[in-house]
């Protein structure tokens, strides 16, 4: 392979860089014998992997509240290590520290380099021990496939590449430093944890593995993640914010379950976890949250959107939207919002509840058509969104494109209000380029002329 001049005229950090913009994404190879997990292009070593999650460590103790009981601790870190040992591509630099956030919301998170926080929500909602140990099985998969950095990493390829990279690691100091001259915070709103259905999907095949492996029932991590959204609705709007739900996910962990072989145990259950149950609903209960003094804390609207617009540019669309709004771009999205239009609600849950997101979504089934593989979307979208219904159907043109306008109702972040959302598809190669335009039900007719303009002004790139 003849490189460009520019890879050949740096270090070994640039020529990671040039080689992967020719492999873009992790791949989980399989054959008859162990699967083998591959994590995505990274510009970090495992070392920096553990020195980023300190620092983020650190941010997130102070913001959330930690329950430090001794005995539920020492429980959690014991299983956690006990699963993490069955883990693949265990970097023995990492830490695997374990930790359980005071909060009766069900959540789960992870950082780079093996710190994992557990909701005490997630241990309330567990049914049985097997449960328990796919919520840390699936967040060791991000840690091991090091999720965290592989964003961190799209951030430098999508910010300038070459020359960011340079001015990045050509200094000293803290990597948390380094990122936030990205854009990228640490803490709990931090995009390193911004996980996109992809890397769910990953997390699920080695956490699927590692339960495998540990002897437990490997359908208990999906059995969990269907619990919650069936019994506990009102308290999962975090989950799966941060955790969103992939495609045929009970399908794939089957799949992957009869690819790993011979079962090697069924264990659900012990009567440590019961007994760490009975002892949490003896202690007091989690502290109830405020959130944070945001204008959605204070339930003020966002300001008027401005008649002036500015350009967003993408690689497949671009559009215009009012100057007094911002965007904000994840791996698998991009959000363009209001002051005060991504709200934290008061368990900390962090939505958009006025604004426009663009995403792509690929459909499941084979030879599909847009209509079809809208109401696969919608379906999909409701997973996590039990109240999601749609009120009006209808076909468009989006610039000579056939194109799907969809009006939804929603639960709306903003508590006690419900949302309006106009859902817009149009067919991108073998995807499905999504536009969903986003008010609460009571103003959305006031942003429905700002709505008209952006979409007016999509120009679809080819």
């Amino acid at each position: 392979m003849i490189l460009p001049a520019a890879c050949q005229a740096h270090g070994k950090r640039t020529l990671a860089l040039c080689l992967a913009v020719l492999a873009l994404s992790p791949v989980i190879a399989r054959g008859v014998s162990k699967p083998d997990f591959k994590p995505g292009y990274n510009f970090y070593s495992p070392q920096e992997d553990v020195q980023l999650g300190r620092e983020s460590s650190g941010q997130i103790d102070k913001q959330l509240p930690l329950l430090p009981d001794a005995e539920v601790l020492k429980y959690l870190n014991d299983l956690g290590k006990k699963l993490v040992g069955f883990a693949p591509n265990n970097h023995a630099e990492y830490v695997w520290h374990f930790r359980i956030v005071n909060s009766a919301e069900i959540n789960a998170f992870a950082l780079p380099g093996g710190y994992i926080y557990v909701n005490r929500g997630a241990f309330d909602a567990a049914e049985n021990e097997a449960q328990l140990a796919g919520v840390i099985a699936h967040e060791s998969g991000h840690v091991v496939m090091r999720h965290g950095t592989h964003i961190a990493s799209q951030a430098i390829l999508a910010q300038g590449g070459l020359a960011i990279l340079g001015g990045i690691f050509g200094q000293s100091g803290s990597l948390g430093n380094k990122l936030a001259q990205l854009g990228i915070g640490l803490g709990v709103d931090s995009l390193l944890l911004k996980n996109s259905r992809t890397a769910e999907m990953q997390a699920d095949e080695v956490g699927t593995y590692i339960l495998y492996q540990a002897g437990y029932d490997p359908h208990a991590m999906v059995q969990f993640f269907q619990i919650i959204a069936r019994k506990y609705p009102q308290r999962t709007l975090q989950f799966f914010s941060d955790h969103p739900n992939p495609e045929n996910r009970i399908r794939d962990v089957d799949t992957e379950i009869a690819q790993l072989g011979p079962s090697r145990g069924r264990m659900t259950d012990n009567t440590e976890f019961d007994g760490v149950k009975r002892y949490l609903a003896t202690i007091p209960p989690p502290p109830q949250q405020t959130g944070t003094p945001k204008a959605d804390a204070r339930k003020e609207p966002p300001p008027p959107p401005s008649a002036n617009m500015v350009r967003y540019d993408g690689k497949i669309f671009t559009l215009n939207y009012p100057d007094n709004w911002q965007s904000q771009r994840s791996e698998d999205s991009v959000e363009i919002f209001p002051p005060g239009g991504m709200v934290t609600g008061a368990e900390g849950e962090t939505a958009q509840a006025y604004g426009v997101t663009v995403s792509l979504y690929p459909p499941q089934q084979a030879n599909w058509g847009l209509v079809d593989a809208t109401q696969e979307l919608i379906e999909s979208m409701r997973q996590s969104n039990p109240q999601l219904h749609v009120m009006q159907q209808t076909g468009m043109n989006l610039r000579g494109n056939p194109a799907v306008s969809v009006l939804l109702q929603n639960a709306s972040p903003l508590e006690g209000q419900r949302e309006t959302d106009h859902l817009v598809t149009v067919r991108r190669g073998d995807s499905v380029l999504v536009f969903i335009f986003i008010a609460p039900a009571g103003v959305f007719d006031s942003y429905s002329p700002t709505f008209d303009k952006i979409l007016q002004s999509i120009k679809l790139v080819r």
